[in-house]
């Protein structure tokens, strides 16, 4: 199983690193970004362990781990974990729900 990282996942990557570049520095930047790909490593052995997502009280497709302020979605597919998108979690859900949809009727 291999790690694989949507477009609009590593968007919303850069997005964080620009995010703190402007609020702190690069080498600040640099370490969240790095911190958050590590984290993701760890469903190589344990896909599961991300908690199900869950939108207006309902299971979506996705699942989560939270690293920093950044909810880290992603999918178990047969042959990969897909990162789905990084979100920062002081953000209005409301947002994350209609990227979340977009991004399912483009995979469907």
């Amino acid at each position: 199983m291999v790690i694989k990282w949507s477009p609009l996942a590593i968007q919303s990557l850069e997005e964080v690193y620009d995010f703190y570049l402007a609020q702190a520095d690069a080498t600040i930047a640099h370490r969240i970004i790095t911190e958050i790909r590590q984290e993701t490593r760890y469903l190589l052995i344990f896909p599961t362990i991300g908690s199900v997502h869950e939108q207006n009280g309902k299971a979506t497709m996705y699942r989560y781990v939270i690293k920093h302020h950044h909810k880290i979605l992603y999918t178990i597919k047969k042959n990969c974990i897909l990162i789905a998108y990084v979100w920062d979690t002081r953000r209005d859900p409301k947002t994350l729900a209609k990227i979340l949809k977009q991004q399912i009727n483009k995979e469907v």
